[in-house]
């Protein structure tokens, strides 16, 4: 199996098999934080929990590459880090071997167009898998998920 992370307090995780069957597919897990700018941040063991069972038979996880942005609040940057580095710290603690892909590198190499909107990940995402409901608008992360999973295989299968 390959996973995907679409990291963030919104992200999601999904696995695919080989076949590209979806084994996993799940928001990633969060608990509360207390009352500042950002009241929530990634549950690491809930993360764990959620893996463990499957880890043996992970090959890669593909994790999006994190960057800050032009008018991002340095609040929302420094969780952003935090719940990357927490992704990449389960994954190590696993044994799941991981990369990190800019956004724009499995875009393109799915054919996502680059600055499309969110609501292109999630029409992609259907066409590769329509037996899957992703037509809320926040199941993007879920599909974006799914698009680095893919991505992995394709990696994988190139090599």
């Amino acid at each position: 199996m390959i996973l995907g992370i679409d990291p963030g307090l919104t992200g999601a995780v999904a696995a695919l098999a080989s076949d590209h069957r979806v084994e996993l597919l799940e928001d990633l897990p969060t608990v509360a934080r207390g009352s500042g700018r950002v009241r929530r941040e990634l549950d690491a063991a809930g993360l764990a929990h959620l893996l463990r069972p499957i880890a043996g038979d992970v090959r890669l996880a593909v994790v999006e590459q994190v960057a800050s942005r032009p008018g991002q609040g340095v609040a929302s940057m420094f969780s952003l880090g935090h719940t990357a580095g927490a992704i990449c710290g389960v994954l190590a603690a696993l044994g799941i071997p991981l990369v990190l892909v800019p956004p724009a590198a499995w875009k393109k190499a799915l054919n996502v167009p680059t600055g499309s909107d969110k609501d292109m990940s999630r029409t992609i995402a259907a066409r590769f898998h329509p037996d899957l409901n992703l037509s809320r608008k926040r199941d993007h992360n879920m599909a974006d998920a799914l698009l680095l999973a893919r991505y992995g295989l394709t990696m994988r299968s190139a090599a």
